[in-house]
């Protein structure tokens, strides 16, 4: 009786959790026998940027979304602590919030390296990992690092736009105007401290420490030195063509059909344990 009222049960919250920092919105919808996911967005970004992939699993999981402190409708932190570590501590908070004991976690750019560190410090809570086009360990000199973060704050918006055009190179019009929006909208105290927070963050080496399923959804274009999977070699990794640093926008259908390849993976393995 339990299993069948799981499987039709329709996850839903209200739309905000009480998180480490302050109120954290959170969009919670989906039923069925698959494992969870919960989808953490990158820098700047919100969770509306895994809408395609909400909907799309909803039909036979519960999937889960939720705004990084400081940034999309979520509150500012409390102490202005955006480390790595601190984002991760969002994750936990929204996890336990709404009753998540074992799911599969996906993260997109920045957000990729949240992911890391909550797999690193909360294993037996994952069933799985994705990481959709994120970086490895990123290493700037002191000088570059607060050379750009003063340019960042004298014009946010300047910046933003010359930094993001490669990475943008083969998104619609509509797509680049999401990005762009959702940035000018984060505040810059935000941004800068999430940005500056991936320097001393080793990346590699938590992403290593998980045992478990581990995918890379790659952009294709956007492969470099600083690519989570080239500084990650056992990191299993597929490419998606013609495509910017935003490949959920750009082509869902395909970033779809391999998520839900790698879910089955996942799904089947669960369910011989």
């Amino acid at each position: 009786m339990k299993t069948m009222f799981a499987l039709l049960f329709v996850a839903s919250c209200a739309p905000f959790i009480n998180g480490p920092q302050g109120k954290l919105r959170v969009d919670d919808s989906g039923s069925g026998p698959g494992v969870p996911v919960l989808f953490v967005h990158g820098n700047g970004a919100n969770h509306n940027q895994w809408r395609y992939q909400l909907a799309h699993l909803r039909p036979t999981r519960r999937a889960v979304a939720f705004d990084l402190h400081g940034m999309g409708e979520s509150e500012i932190a409390k102490n202005g602590d955006y480390s790595i570590e601190a984002m991760s501590d969002d994750v936990q908070a929204v996890a336990d919030a709404l009753h998540l004991k074992r799911f599969v976690i996906a993260g997109h750019s920045y957000g990729g390296a949240v992911v890391a560190s909550y797999i690193a410090k909360h294993p037996e809570r994952v069933a799985g990992v994705v990481f959709a086009d994120a970086a490895g360990n990123v290493k700037i000199s002191d000088e570059a690092a607060s050379s750009f973060i003063n340019a960042l704050r004298a014009d946010k918006s300047r910046v933003v736009r010359q930094w993001y055009a490669p990475i943008l190179v083969n998104a619609s019009d509509a797509v680049k105007d999401e990005v762009f929006t959702s940035v000018a909208n984060t505040p810059v105290d935000a941004f800068a401290n999430a940005l500056m927070g991936m320097r001393s963050f080793d990346a590699v080496r938590a992403v290593e420490s998980y045992r478990g399923p581990r995918l890379a959804i790659v952009a294709a274009a956007n492969e470099n030195p600083t690519s989570l999977h080239k500084q990650v070699p056992s990191l299993r990794a597929v490419k998606i063509e013609g495509v910017s640093h935003w490949l959920m926008l750009d082509k869902p259908e395909e970033f779809n059909r391999i998520l839900d390849e790698f879910l089955g993976e996942v799904d089947a393995s669960e369910s011989r344990h």
